[in-house]
């Protein structure tokens, strides 16, 4: 049976430039929900870009652009950004924040903030609205910026979350919550829900050759549905699979057509 859940898909970092607009048409063809392109320096492209390419050569699918941050990427400049891949995938853009990968920040010289999440939300919100933004904020100060392009209907803003405290923030300033699927989640999910309605999404690794790309890799699609049954029950709104290659991407479409 069909899960009312929503099936989606994490473009696998693994995959080759020259074989997006393969994947692109898989996730047109078969059928899933969306697909959430990750920024980390890992992959042999480039997010935004990859998304762009993602969109052009599909008509359905969501594109999330995510999990990204707000230390490589500037609110301003991914405003800018979110505002014209809104407009080039007909609406169909959303945008996943999280704290980005600590060795990668490290290497690269930047030192996180513990504020730049949440004000990148009401940054990106304010100036996807239109609006002229001023923002004083501990980590981003914005003085009097609008910006050209606007992107038409509200980008949804999601948040990485894995800790209580990273729900908490969320409920405050997110339209939705993209987590690890684990007990933890289920247990965050159902208080945040006490609090107040919100989108939620949990990922979970995915890949048939038996080689584990995310620590505890599903290698089997009966354990892969098992686990979308799970999450279905505790109530997520979208399922998140991270495949490996494009065989795997395959293989996970029959549980859109089972």
């Amino acid at each position: 049976m069909k899960p009312a859940m929503k099936i989606s898909v994490e473009l696998s970092h693994q995959c080759p430039l020259d074989e997006l607009t393969d994947h692109a048409k898989a996730f047109d063809s078969q059928g899933f929900y969306r697909v959430w392109v990750p920024d980390t320096l890992v992959s042999p492209w480039e997010a935004w870009m990859a998304a762009s390419i993602l969109a052009q050569n599909t008509e359905q699918v969501l594109i999330g652009l995510g999990v990204t941050n707000p230390f490589t990427r500037h609110p301003v400049v991914m405003a800018q950004m979110a505002a014209t891949l809104q407009r080039f995938s007909n609406n169909r853009l959303s945008i996943s924040l999280g704290k980005g990968i600590q060795r990668f920040l490290e290497k690269a010289g930047i030192e996180p903030s513990p504020y730049a999440e949440k004000e990148c939300v009401l940054i990106l919100r304010s100036l996807l609205s239109g609006e002229k933004t001023d923002f004083q904020g501990q980590t981003f100060r914005i003085k009097g910026i609008r910006l050209r392009t606007l992107p038409g209907p509200p980008v949804p803003l999601y948040l990485a979350c894995v800790g209580r405290e990273a729900w908490k923030q969320a409920l405050g300033v997110a339209d939705g919550v993209v987590t690890f699927w684990n007990p933890e989640a289920e247990i965050n999910r159902a208080w945040a829900m006490e609090q107040k309605p919100i989108q939620t999404s949990a990922m979970v690794p995915f890949s048939l050759s038996g080689k584990e790309f995310f620590g505890q890799t599903i290698q089997s699609l009966e354990d892969l549905g098992k686990k979308f049954q799970e999450m279905e029950a505790a109530g997520f709104d979208e399922g998140i699979i991270a495949y490996r290659d494009l065989k795997d991407l395959e293989a996970a479409a029959s549980l859109i057509k089972a």
